[in-house]
């Protein structure tokens, strides 16, 4: 922390104070998907569709057999259909834009990893779905601990960071100020310092808790349909609740928007999994009609929004005139 002597000052020395601001963008970018997540979901709430929604490729793997240019051709396809339907820009491609389209191979391969890790072995039976059905409660239970005790230790920083920086600036309006003071909002910086390290050793492991908990989430879904048991589906940290359209996934959370897509078998079911996540993040929600494009599973073969969708779609959008 820099300092100056102050002028006009005789019988004490006066130092000036800068304010807190290193150490706390460590913080800052640990919350920064959250934040700008919140910032949209705000706007989508009051001023629904009024302005596009910025895509761009985030995690692809090729074992899918796709280019990304051809990915991104049904990307459009897909974004186009409501557009088209809308009459409005609702989806512009930005390669910085904060809506992440993922093209993920085998997710519940990526789950496995993160059981084996827990130690974790799965079958496909019914005394395999129990036991994990308590890890994940037991896991899930450790995961909002965590995320309560975050939030205070949040909120603990951010109420003291703010008594700093308000008498940082009143001494420096006053043009620095004395020894005694300064040395002592040094201290309170250092320990601001320290709070922000603890805060991001929280952060990441909550993170790690979570990774667990959707692991088996996702472990615990398949097993449901591979069993095809009389069981409810069970949901992911952060993710929505209606997780039966399982190709893709729509999903806001602690690391801002996405769309995770899992499975395909041609271009057609490619597209029509890209509109149904599109129509989540527009804030559309699942309907009854078998043959809609949001539908909760992926069994219609059409590309043209249905009359159950475009009563969704109006709605949100307020398309009618």
């Amino acid at each position: 922390m820099g300092c100056f002597l102050a002028a006009g000052k005789k019988m004490s020395r006066t130092y000036k104070i800068v304010f807190y601001a290193a150490a706390l963008g460590a913080f800052v970018f640990v919350f920064q998907g959250p934040l700008s997540g919140l910032v949209r979901e705000a706007a989508n709430k009051y001023l629904p569709c009024s302005e596009p929604i910025k895509y761009s490729l985030g995690t692809f793997d090729s074992r899918f057999g796709i280019s990304q240019q051809d990915f991104l051709k049904a990307v459009s396809e897909a974004s186009g259909i409501w557009e088209k339907a809308s009459g409005k820009n609702l989806f512009e491609y930005d390669p910085n834009g904060a809506l992440k389209i993922n093209l993920i191979y085998d997710q519940r391969q990526q789950a496995t990893v993160e059981l084996q890790k827990l130690g974790i072995s799965v079958s496909n039976d019914k005394a395999s779905y129990d036991k994990l059905k308590a890890k994940y409660a037991s896991l899930l239970t450790e995961y909002n601990k965590e995320k309560a005790d975050l939030q205070k230790k949040v909120s603990d920083f951010q109420a003291q960071k703010d008594a700093y920086e308000q008498e940082v600036n009143k001494w420096n309006s006053q043009g620095g100020a004395p020894e005694a003071d300064y040395e002592r909002l040094n201290q309170e910086k250092t320990a601001l310092d320290r709070q922000v390290a603890d805060i991001n050793k929280a952060q990441d492991s909550l993170n790690s808790t979570a990774k667990a908990v959707n692991a088996l989430a996702t472990t615990i879904n398949q097993l449901v349909v591979n069993l095809n048991a009389r069981v409810d589906k069970i949901n992911s940290v952060g993710q929505q609740t209606d997780s039966e359209f399982e190709e893709g996934n729509y999903q806001s959370g602690p690391n801002g928007e996405e769309i995770d897509i899992y499975q395909f078998d041609n271009n057609a079911k490619l597209v029509r999994v890209l509109a149904h996540e599109f129509g989540h993040s527009l804030g559309l929600a699942h309907v009854s009609d078998p043959k809609a494009i949001m539908y909760y599973l992926n069994n219609g073969t059409n590309e043209t929004p249905t009359a159950a969708d475009m009563a969704e779609l109006d709605a949100k959008c307020k398309i009618k005139q």
